[in-house]
C-alpha cells in the first residue's frame, strides 16, 4: 500500500506555552473552545469562522476569503485568530490588530512549522478531530533536509504551507489537494524543477521531467494508479523528506519490489556493491527516469547495462552472456511452440492443453526475469528447466494434433477410395442388369 503524505495544516489552535516561547509568539486568543476548554469537533459551523476578519477580507474580494470557503480547518471551526491572533470582533483594522489583541500577522517560514506542529503534534487535541491522524509531523520535519536548512536560517526551503497551502488546505484524499498523489510531482517540481530558484543548491533540476517520462510517472499521471505507482514522497519521505542514503536504496525500492530486493540482498552482487559504494537498484535501473526493463539490457555487448561495470571476458561478463543467451533461447522456443500451436489451431484442432502449457512457460519467463536479481546460475537454471518442459509439452500437443490430422487424412483417403470402388461396383452392376421392358 502506498505511503500517503500525512496532513500538516497551516491553521491550528493554541500552541503549548513552551512552543510559543521557542517561536517568539504570545499565546493569542482561546477562540473556538467550549466551556471545558475543548472544541466541539463533531459540529460543523453554519457560518465559517473568522468573524470580522473574514467579513473584511470578503469585502475586499481577496483570495484568502475565497480559499477559506473550502479549508478543512474552517470546516472544523478553527478561525483566523487561532493562527494570526488579533481581535475578530472588531470591524476596524486598527483595533483588530492593535496592542493587546495578540495580533501576529503573517507568519514567517520559521514560525509556520511551529504553529502547525502546536496542534498537529498534540495527540490529545488531534484526537478530537481525527484519532487516526499522525502527530509526529513536526518531529519528522526537523529531520528532513528542508527542516535542517530552515533551522540554519534558509528562507527558501519548503515548510507546511509550501506543500499543503495556507488558507485553502484540503484533505489529502481530495484530488484537488496539492498533496494528492497525482499532484505531488507538480508540487515538488514547483521548486525542484526551477533552475533559478534552485540555483543556490548543488542538485539537479531535471527530476520532474525525468519522472513524468518514467514507468512510475506514466502509471501515476497517465493511468491514475494512486495505489501502485510511487510519487516523490514514497521514495524520499513526506515530512521527513531527504535524499535516500546509498545503503537504504534496496529497502526503499523493496517497499514495493519486495521479492526483487530479497533476491538482490542474498546475491553475490550485494556485498560487491556495498564495497564499491554503488546504489544497488539505482546502479542498473536509474533514479527518477526509470523505464521498463528489457532483455536487451543483458549481455556483454557495448551499451548494455552489464557493461557499465563488467569488462569483456571477466566473470561477470560470462554470467551476463549466459543470462542474455538463456532468455533468448526461451523466447525462441516459445515462438516456435506458438507457431506450431497456431498452425494446428488453423486446421481446426483443439490445442487448449498446449495453450495452458505455453502460458505456464510465459509466466516462467517473467519469473526468470525477476530471478536475474539473484545473479545465480543454479537458481535460474532450475526455473529454465521448468520452462523448457512446459514449452516441450506445448510443442508435443501441437505435434500430436498434426499426427491426428495425418490420421484423419489417411482415413479420409481410404474412405474416398472405398466410396469410389463402391461407386464403380454399382455402375458395373447396373450395366449387367437386363433392360427394362
Amino acid at each position: 500500500m502506498k505511503v500517503l503524505v500525512s496532513i500538516a495544516a497551516f491553521a491550528c489552535l493554541l500552541l503549548p506555552a513552551a512552543v510559543y516561547a521557542d517561536a517568539g509568539l504570545d499565546a493569542g486568543v482561546d477562540a473556538g473552545e467550549d466551556a471545558d476548554g475543548g472544541m466541539d469537533a463533531g459540529a460543523v459551523p453554519q457560518v465559517l469562522p473568522g468573524g470580522e476578519c473574514l467579513a473584511c477580507h470578503s469585502r475586499e474580494g481577496d483570495e484568502v476569503a475565497e480559499l477559506w470557503q473550502n479549508d478543512v480547518h474552517a470546516q472544523a471551526g478553527i478561525g483566523c485568530v487561532d493562527c494570526h491572533g488579533g481581535d475578530n470582533s472588531q470591524d476596524d483594522k486598527a483595533l483588530a490588530k492593535g496592542p493587546g489583541s495578540g495580533y501576529r500577522g503573517t507568519l514567517s517560514h520559521r514560525q509556520i512549522p511551529l504553529m502547525c506542529g502546536g496542534c498537529h503534534g498534540d495527540a490529545s487535541y488531534m484526537r478530537k478531530f481525527n484519532p487516526l491522524l499522525p502527530v509526529d509531523q513536526l518531529v519528522k520535519y526537523r529531520t528532513s533536509q528542508h527542516g535542517h536548512l530552515l533551522a540554519k536560517g534558509d528562507q527558501k526551503v519548503a515548510e507546511c504551507a509550501s506543500c499543503h497551502g495556507a488558507h485553502g488546505i484540503r484533505e489529502i484524499n481530495d484530488a484537488r489537494a496539492p498533496v494528492y498523489p497525482t499532484n505531488i510531482p507538480d508540487t515538488c517540481g514547483r521548486c525542484h524543477a526551477d533552475p533559478d530558484y534552485m540555483s543556490d543548491y548543488d542538485i539537479p533540476t531535471t527530476q520532474y521531467e525525468d519522472y513524468i517520462g518514467s514507468v512510475h510517472g506514466k502509471d501515476l499521471l497517465e493511468k491514475g494508479d494512486v495505489r501502485g505507482a510511487p510519487a516523490c514522497n514514497d521514495c524520499h519521505g513526506s515530512h521527513g523528506a531527504r535524499p535516500p542514503a546509498i545503503a537504504d536504496i534496496t529497502h526503499i525500492c523493496g517497499t514495493c519490489h519486495a521479492y526483487n530486493a530479497e533476491l538482490f540482498l542474498d546475491s553475490p552482487l550485494a556485498p560487491a556493491f556495498k564495497e564499491k559504494s554503488l546504489a544497488d537498484c539505482v546502479a542498473c535501473h536509474g533514479k527518477h527516469k526509470i523505464t521498463h526493463v528489457s532483455d536487451d539490457w543483458l549481455g556483454e555487448a557495448p551499451g548494455t547495462v552489464c557493461r557499465k561495470c563488467h569488462e569483456e571476458d571477466d566473470k561477470g561478463a560470462e554470467l551476463a552472456i549466459y543470462l542474455a543467451d538463456t532468455l533468448g533461447e526461451i523466447r525462441q522456443s516459445a515462438d516456435d511452440a506458438r507457431a506450431l500451436l497456431d498452425q494446428a489451431e488453423e486446421k481446426g484442432m483443439d490445442v487448449s492443453e498446449g495453450e495452458d502449457d505455453l502460458e505456464a512457460a510465459r509466466e516462467g519467463l517473467l519469473q526468470t526475469r525477476t530471478l536475474v536479481h539473484s545473479f545465480s546460475r543454479p537458481v535460474i537454471d532450475k526455473k529454465v528447466q521448468e520452462i523448457m518442459l512446459n514449452q516441450e509439452a506445448a510443442a508435443e500437443v501441437a505435434m500430436a494434433a498434426f499426427d491426428e490430422i495425418d490420421e484423419r487424412r489417411r482415413g479420409l483417403g481410404i474412405s474416398t477410395i472405398l466410396l469410389i470402388l463402391l461407386a464403380l461396383f454399382v455402375a458395373i452392376k447396373i450395366r449387367t442388369l437386363p433392360p427394362l421392358k
